[in-house]
């Protein structure tokens, strides 16, 4: 790698409010280095150099380098969900069955919930207005992700979503503090810090609780008396009984995937959303931005399909360049080494049981070699980069249609991690966030902005601008036969 990324110090200085960062080694093109984390008992070992130790990290088996058992110490889930490590694959079940395999089943109801959710966040007038961004993109998305989960009239409940959505947007802030403890601590403090996030956890259960017990007899028993719903808590009774468990038994499970999937989908779309929302806002030329965009969505004709989704090359680019530039999580890839007996890396290094192997993704992110072109290095920010000839060329996804970036990982693009343990719901969020950013660019108009907001960096997660506004106004609209924006036109 070369240009701007030549060290550790440009990683380093994103780090704010942290004890200093410790590298072992020389640059990024160096041998591979340890990075003393901010927790107290997560040694991490950051493999930098991507190219020659990628393959080697995503061959492992799951019994030498796990990656549930990196979710689940990230989560803390031994005190913020009290989740069995066994749930942890089942999650993920779910996701790649159903929300994966049938979103063209959810389209027209994520489109109808993100113009109602819309109307009400953004607002309905044609005067400039401030909204207060990553607030509204949080609900909106809570309400995209709930419809789908747990259908209407759940998914608008003003207790549930409140109740959903704050258990998105806080739970991982104490399970870092839980991170930060001493192991003797974490029993003592775990369940007074974890007491908010259990309190919706509780709010949220309230809630689901009786459309279980309703859902009971009519799956268990085969006593139908309507159409069978199709929705989180109807796959899971259906996992519940495919593995030959009592419903009834396993009731608080169920809610409590629920749960873990509802942060999953909400916390990190909610924050690609904002930034993608305050990259456009802030980029040179915003406004030709944002009518190119308009040209390529008005093409579609207002048909909402994964396969239509995929024919959208620049919106796709957007967020791609978004997701590359604010990836949540600055580890590309980690999984915890589970072997009793420790691993040793190619280059004669022994990781111990218990530490944690990565390849980190914000140099490759930023490979000036692999991203820089004629119009604009690798450092800045262009919309359109993955649109360009020489960027498709060099990010190896030949394999994958033009607009399909923003799911296809690769050495070069971690945002949902990469190999067989990249994020699988990256397909759901594909459709929402393209389904909500495009209603945004067809009915709005985003002012300009002469600088973006910073993002928070805390250990290795970038948080979004919170509490920052975005100017917006709703577009003149006339009637229109298009299916698109609610049978309207926007100019």
């Amino acid at each position: 790698m070369t240009g701007q990324l030549t060290g550790p110090e440009r990683l380093q200085s994103q780090f704010v409010l942290l004890p200093p960062v410790m590298w072992i080694g020389q640059d990024l093109e160096g041998p591979p280095c340890s990075l003393q984390s901010s927790m107290v008992e997560s040694s991490l070992l950051l493999v930098v150099d991507h190219s020659n130790y990628m393959s080697w990290v995503l061959e492992q088996p799951d019994t030498i380098l796990n990656q549930f058992e990196t979710n689940r110490q990230f989560m803390c889930s031994d005190y913020t969900l009290e989740m069995s490590a066994h749930s942890w694959p089942r999650v993920n079940d779910r996701v790649k069955r159903e929300m994966t395999q049938r979103i063209d089943e959810f389209v027209d109801a994520m489109v109808d919930e993100t113009q109602d959710s819309l109307r009400a966040l953004l607002g309905d007038t044609e005067e400039w207005h401030e909204v207060v961004l990553y607030d509204a993109m949080l609900e909106a998305v809570g309400r995209v992700v709930g419809r789908v989960l747990v259908g209407l009239p759940l998914c608008r409940n003003p207790g549930y979503l409140q109740a959903s959505t704050s258990f998105s947007k806080y739970i991982l802030l104490p399970a870092m503090a839980i991170e930060l403890l001493p192991a003797f601590l974490k029993p003592l403090v775990g369940p007074v810090v974890t007491f908010w996030d259990k309190l919706q956890y509780w709010r949220m259960e309230s809630y689901v609780m009786p459309m279980l017990r309703e859902r009971v007899p009519s799956i268990y028993h085969g006593e139908k008396s309507g159409p069978e719903p199709n929705d989180y808590i109807q796959w899971a009774l259906r996992d519940v009984i495919r593995s030959g468990e009592n419903p009834q038994d396993t009731n608080h499970h169920i809610t409590k995937r629920l749960a873990v999937t509802t942060f999953a989908a909400v916390q990190s779309s909610a924050i690609t959303i904002t930034n993608a929302m305050f990259d456009i806002a802030a980029c040179q030329n915003s406004l030709a931005v944002q009518d190119e965009l308009r040209a390529e969505l008005e093409s579609a004709n207002g048909i909402w399909t994964r396969a239509s989704l995929a024919r959208l090359p620049k919106l796709d680019s957007v967020l791609t360049e978004t997701l590359r530039h604010w990836v949540i999580l600055t580890h590309g890839i980690t999984k915890t080494v589970v072997a009793p007996e420790g691993v040793t890396i190619p280059t004669g290094e022994h990781i111990p049981c218990g530490a944690k192997v990565g390849i980190a993704s914000y140099g490759p992110h930023f490979d000036e070699d692999v991203y820089g072109t004629k119009e604009a290095s690798a450092e800045a920010y262009d919309p359109f980069r993955f649109t360009r000839e020489e960027i498709a060329s060099v990010v190896k996804r030949q394999n994958a249609p033009p607009g399909m970036g923003f799911v296809t990982t690769s050495e070069h693009y971690m945002g949902f991690s990469h190999g067989r343990s990249a994020c699988p719901g990256r397909f759901f969020a594909n459709s929402l966030l393209k389904i909500l950013l495009s209603h945004i660019v067809l009915q709005y108009d985003v002012e300009p902005m002469n600088e973006r907001p910073a993002n928070p960096w805390l250990n290795n997660t970038v948080g979004p601008p919170v509490g920052e506004k975005i100017r917006l106004r709703k577009r003149k609209a006339e009637v229109c036969p298009c299916v698109i924006c609610s049978r309207r036109v926007y100019a």
